[in-house]
């Protein structure tokens, strides 16, 4: 597999780069609790979907610009057997590499708002659950643009679970030919899918 997956630059871009902009100011409006109660409604369906999996290393994210938080789901998921990681940069056009999080210990400031571990232990893992800006009814993610999921994907294939509001999908998405659809994609009311 190609772990340099180049993201090309398309007529695409400016439409998607807009979406960005008008799905993001969205997210960032949510009153505090509404979010709250969307939150509790993806983290339960997140964890059906995990009682599917056998426990291991999930890797989350730490949310910026309005994206669904998971830190509170954390105590269940832990009863679930599940241990925790959390993303961070390679470099330009690798995948993402991720290190072991337990909550409550030390973190360091990674820019862009991202926490990350301290020290950062490089562990694998077993399933992901990614933030998504935007997706579509077969569970396409619109992400930030650099192609970081997708590479993380292409280089380790393993179970992709998104999440993000109702108010996040796209009835006109164009999927790249270096995009990844996800397994599924967890919102506050269903469970989007990925098309067989």
């Amino acid at each position: 597999m190609d772990s340099q997956l180049r993201i090309p630059r398309t007529p695409f871009r400016s439409q998607r780069d807009a979406e960005r902009k008008r799905l993001i100011a969205w997210r960032e409006s949510i009153d505090e609790r509404t979010r709250i109660r969307t939150d509790a409604a993806i983290a339960e369906r997140l964890w059906h979907a995990l009682e599917y999996l056998s426990p291991g290393v999930l890797a989350l994210y730490w949310p910026i610009r309005g994206e669904p938080d998971p830190r509170p789901w954390l105590p269940v998921l832990a009863q679930l057997g599940w241990r925790f990681a959390l993303p961070r940069v390679a470099g330009q056009g690798l995948p993402l590499e991720f290190g072991r999080w337990t909550p409550g210990q030390p973190m360091r400031a990674a820019g862009f708002g991202l926490m990350l571990p301290d020290p950062f232990e490089l562990v694998l893992p077993d399933a992901l659950v990614i933030p998504c800006v935007g997706f579509d009814a077969r569970a396409y993610r619109l992400g930030y643009g650099a192609g970081f999921y997708d590479r993380t994907l292409e280089a380790r294939p393993v179970p992709a679970i998104g999440v993000a509001y109702d108010g996040c999908e796209l009835s006109s998405f164009e999927a790249h030919t270096h995009d990844r659809p996800l397994d599924c994609v967890l919102t506050e009311t269903r469970v989007v899918r990925r098309a067989p």
